[in-house]
């Protein structure tokens, strides 16, 4: 009896390594991320995070290492095969001066998209943003949040299969942070969006499918919040309140070694 081959992991790095001069920055990194899944990058400042995320982007190099998409090397893909994720860097990736449609248009201009299909898409788009309100206004009259929201919106309109967030709730007030993670997690029901987010938020991480905890360049441990939790010792839980991730976040940068 023949069996079904399961299928590859929608996006999987096998030991990246990249350096910044004689600084390791990646040190043979590898995860997977399954199609649909909604995974937390986790770690404390120059753990590797953004780097990690520019090399997906094609920002950077990696000096070893290999990049699969769809079961294929990115590497032999070419530039087009980029054209499956969508990127959303600390920085919003607007221009100030223009209104929101035409940023959304400019966007889906430089993936090859005609008017009528960048028309179609924001019309689309609108289902999950609140985009009709803002098309008319510049993105300089927007709040944080918002330009946030279209920044999303940008990095979608060309429909890819996967979404890549550094940071994007950093500066942002609590009701907006929460917009944006209503607005991820509805992406990834609704629409089977794989989404990688790198958070230093435990509570926007606890709302993931998986999170991969990276330390000093290396993937220390990767798994559910849950199983997270379970790594904890007793004595971290208290008969006041239940542990966190936030408690498991301290744990585990207390550790020496790999957990």
């Amino acid at each position: 009896m023949s069996t079904i081959a399961p299928s590859p992991p929608l996006l999987a790095c096998q030991e990246l390594a990249y350096a910044w001069g004689e600084c390791t920055a990646l040190n043979k990194v590898s995860l997977n991320l399954n199609a649909g899944q909604l995974t937390g990058l986790l770690g404390p400042n120059g753990a590797g995070k953004t780097t990690l995320i520019s090399l997906l982007a094609g920002l950077l190099q990696p000096a070893s290492g290999t990049i699969w998409l769809g079961g294929e090397a990115l590497n032999q893909l070419g530039p087009v095969a980029r054209t499956r994720m969508g990127f959303v860097f600390q920085s919003v990736s607007l221009d100030r001066f223009m209104t929101v449609q035409d940023n959304l248009h400019f966007a889906g201009g430089l993936q090859g998209m005609g008017r009528e299909a960048c028309s179609q898409r924001i019309a689309a788009l609108n289902s999950v943003f609140p985009l009709a309100p803002l098309l008319k206004r510049s993105v300089a009259s927007l709040s944080g949040g918002q330009r946030r929201l279209v920044d999303i919106a940008r990095a979608l309109m060309h429909n890819p299969a996967l979404l890549v967030l550094d940071e994007p709730t950093t500066a942002l007030d609590v009701p907006s942070k929460h917009t944006v993670w209503q607005t991820l997690n509805r992406l990834k029901c609704d629409t089977g969006l794989t989404i990688l987010v790198a958070t230093h938020l435990m509570d926007e991480a606890s709302t993931c499918d998986q999170v991969v905890f990276l330390r000093e360049g290396a993937v220390q441990w990767s798994g559910t919040p849950e199983q997270a939790l379970d790594q904890l010792p007793d004595q971290r839980m208290t008969t006041t309140r239940h542990a966190t991730l936030a408690d498991w976040f301290v744990w585990a940068m207390q550790q020496g070694k790999p957990l």
